[in-house]
């Protein structure tokens, strides 16, 4: 911090003080409820996100219950990481400048330098360290800063996924490296290090790789790209983001450093433009080079007297329009209009009132993980998330919630988009219905085994069921449960688990058979099919995909 003076620390102390306050009156995010049961689950990874963001809300949550600890390292983090941008900018002079324009990113506000609890600020901080060991390691390479290096790599992997990309292009941006005995000694303590979380995803089947690289895969639509684009441009500044990149394309590489931050600003917007071709792109995917650009393009704008003063003119306003925004989601007294806050808006009072509507039934949550992490998180009371067959998968999908309301009445909440009977408008201003699920029972567990013959213009599918759980299964039961062919989004077939073999019961390691016959016709060898049980009330159970080919 050796280019920081008096005045920064000022302005570094306003914002840690700012972003405390907005963590103590702001109801926590759906993603940092889900986050938070990570925390409460501590392990070497999970489903959507390696564990770093799950250990710093562990430990702060630990010393403050409520959303500032869980808040707490994240903020603490964040203003480590906007200290390390004001002072890798090395501006001394004008102090107003140098806000505005740190400012004028928007996600400096929540994922660079704010007040959530989510992966990317690990991801960030970790980011910013790496290049400054890096920059050191390229002047002077040793033992030490090798070691330093493979620390920091580790914990930026163990941050977020998208740091694979970070060190990578910064690889790619230098291939002496591979040249320099250094580099293999980084490489190789990086990799000792990461070995625990490799081994979680080899033991739980590579969740997190399956879900990022296969299963969010969409067909191909136009706006995902035009979306991609324009979010990029705005994630740069809503209205200076075209002077942000006219000054990056005036950038003149002078060494290895300079080079490594192009190629990952560059390498992080291909990779971005390319993969929303199968995919749509959340915005603060590329939260990791916002730094790096502000690196590149400060010191070009700064000096464009012309530039400087229209950037002044047009972040002004939206920095404080943006501060006015932080105010207005700190504040339930001023309510929510549309779903310009929802994901923050009376999140404690909507978990209180689904307790009381519930009067002592045990709660669950159709299709929605962070609404059942929000409710556990404001209660302190236990949920069941209860997927449909169409529901993406999560971390609720690895842990045996369901064992909490097992042979009892669920209380359980259903959005809009289910046509739930009982709607209600809840304390959060949404539609909500509401079923009671009697004797409720899981079919998590019952592994499904399909083998397929074809045969005289017929498919004839024989699915073996074994039951992995501790418990029994009942095929005979209220909730009537069934096994199920899916193809392209449609339902085709499904039968009774009480026709198979285990006529009433699966017992704890026990195994059914079931036997289905289809027309070929009623199949198209172009889509997967897909074996899944579920209840009458379309709660899943186990999936599995086949190609008829």
């Amino acid at each position: 911090m050796k280019n920081l003076q008096k005045k920064h620390y000022y302005l570094i102390g306003a914002w840690f003080i700012a972003n405390l306050l907005q963590s103590i009156f702001t109801g926590l995010h759906s993603d940092e409820s889900y986050y938070w049961m990570y925390s409460e689950n501590l392990a070497w990874g999970y489903f959507d996100h390696p564990p770093m963001a799950a250990l710093f809300i562990h430990l702060g949550h630990l010393i403050f219950p409520g959303e500032l600890g869980v808040r707490l390292f994240p903020i603490l983090l964040s203003t480590i990481t906007f200290a390390l941008i004001l002072n890798e900018l090395n501006e001394k002079e004008d102090l107003l400048f140098l806000s505005v324009f740190i400012l004028s990113f928007p996600l400096v506000h929540t994922h660079i330098a704010g007040f959530l609890a989510i992966p990317d600020v690990p991801l960030l901080f970790f980011t910013l360290l790496f290049l400054i060991l890096y920059r050191k390691f390229l002047q002077q390479p040793g033992t030490r800063l090798s070691i330093l290096l493979a620390v920091v790599i580790a914990a930026l992997i163990y941050s977020k996924y998208h740091a694979f990309l970070v060190v990578g292009f910064t690889v790619l941006s230098n291939l002496k490296l591979f040249r320099n005995k250094y580099f293999w000694l980084t490489v190789s303590l990086s990799i000792l290090l990461l070995m625990p979380h490799a081994w979680w995803q080899i033991e739980n089947g590579f969740p997190t790789f399956k879900y990022h690289l296969i299963e969010r895969a969409k067909p191909f639509r136009l706006k995902y790209i035009t979306d991609n684009l324009l979010n990029q441009l705005l994630m740069a500044g809503h209205i200076t983001g075209i002077l942000v990149f006219w000054k990056l394309s005036r950038f003149k590489i002078k060494n290895d450093f300079d080079r490594a931050l192009v190629f990952n600003i560059l390498g992080f917007y291909i990779a971005l433009f390319l993969l929303s071709f199968k995919n749509r792109i959340e915005a603060h995917w590329a939260a990791a080079v916002i730094p790096m650009l502000m690196l590149v393009t400060y010191p070009l704008i700064k000096t464009d007297v012309k530039i400087k003063r229209w950037f002044k003119r047009l972040a002004l306003p939206v920095i404080v329009l943006m501060l006015l925004y932080r105010v207005y989601l700190a504040l339930d007294v001023i309510p929510n209009v549309g779903y310009t806050k929802i994901t923050f808006y009376n999140r404690e009072a909507h978990a209180l009132e689904i307790k009381e509507m519930a009067q002592g039934k045990k709660v669950g949550f159709f299709d929605n993980y962070a609404a059942a992490s929000n409710y556990i998180f404001y209660t302190g009371d236990s949920a069941v998330l209860l997927s449909t067959p169409a529901y993406r998968f999560c971390q609720y999908d690895l842990w045996d919630d369901e064992k909490y309301a097992e042979g009892e009445t669920v209380f359980a909440i259903q959005s809009k988009h289910l046509n739930p009977p009982n709607l209600t408008r809840m304390a959060t201003g949404q539609m909500k219905g509401f079923i009671e699920i009697e004797k409720f029972q899981s079919l998590k567990g019952v592994g499904i085994t399909p083998q397929i013959k074809h045969s005289n213009g017929e498919y004839q599918f024989e699915i073996t069921l074994q039951n992995t759980n501790k418990r029994t299964v009942y095929t005979e039961h209220v909730s009537k449960p069934v096994l199920c062919l899916m193809q392209n989004q449609e339902e085709i077939a499904s039968v009774p688990l009480s026709d198979s073999s285990a006529s009433h019961q699966i017992a704890a390691n026990g195994k059914a058979t079931l036997r289905i016959t289809l027309p070929e016709n009623k199949l198209n060898r172009n889509y997967p099919i897909t074996f899944y049980t579920r209840t009458k009330e379309n709660i899943r159970g186990e999936i599995v995909s086949l190609n008829l080919k």
